[in-house]
């Protein structure tokens, strides 16, 4: 079974159910019924080993689930192009199976997987150009969620502690530049949030991941 083609297939194919396994294995994984309820969305087929779930099989489906529940407000060809847009060439949408599985695997189980669906959508709606997915969806698997939540719900760099304005500097949403240097030694630094860190804040609404 090639998991990668499966993941492909279900994001270019018509809605449908997912399997009886991965339904399953997202119930076992407790998630929410507003979630549970929306599984029937596109079809996807995951590897249970020897028909029982450990639980990273577990919380591994449910990761995947909620990509696909995020996804689900683009239509069939909407994803299909997105695909092709993230592939470049049929030959390499096994590669982007790959890629996108592999993304999920690192994310956290709640919230970051919602994320990269939203930065999925924003491809498929033409917000963001296809060439900035990898990016994009990399800074979100590399920022420490509390950090971008501060920094979203506060509205001001200035409220953010020194030491967390490096943290997300280190992930891409933040840069600085020198303000002002002083004569006994030391400086000031003016902090800005970069053109990438705002497009992931505009399009990855925290409240609803």
């Amino acid at each position: 079974m090639k998991i990668p083609a499966d993941l492909i297939g279900a994001l270019t194919g018509p809605t449908a159910s997912l399997t009886t396994d991965v339904a399953s294995a997202v119930w076992e994984a407790a998630l929410d019924e507003n979630v549970l309820g929306k599984v029937p969305v596109v079809s996807v087929v995951l590897a249970v080993r020897q028909g029982a779930a450990a639980i990273s099989d577990r919380l591994y489906a449910a990761k995947v689930a909620r990509f696909l529940v995020g996804v689900e407000s683009l239509s069939a060809s909407e994803r299909a192009r997105v695909v092709d847009e993230l592939a470049g060439t049929e030959a390499k949408r096994e590669r982007l199976g790959e890629l996108l599985l592999d993304k999920l695997d690192r994310a956290d189980p709640l919230h970051k997987p919602k994320m990269l669906a939203d930065l999925f959508v924003a491809v498929g709606r033409r917000k963001i150009p296809a060439s900035d997915f990898d990016r994009l969806s990399d800074m979100v698997l590399s920022v420490f969620l509390g950090d971008l939540r501060d920094l979203a719900e506060r509205g001001s760099i200035e409220d953010v502690t020194e030491s967390r304005r490096f943290a997300l500097q280190a992930s891409g949403f933040l840069a600085w530049k020198v303000d002002a240097v002083y004569a006994g030694g030391g400086a000031s630094l003016k902090w800005s949030i970069t053109t990438d860190g705002s497009t992931i804040l505009a399009h990855c609404p925290l409240g609803n991941s």
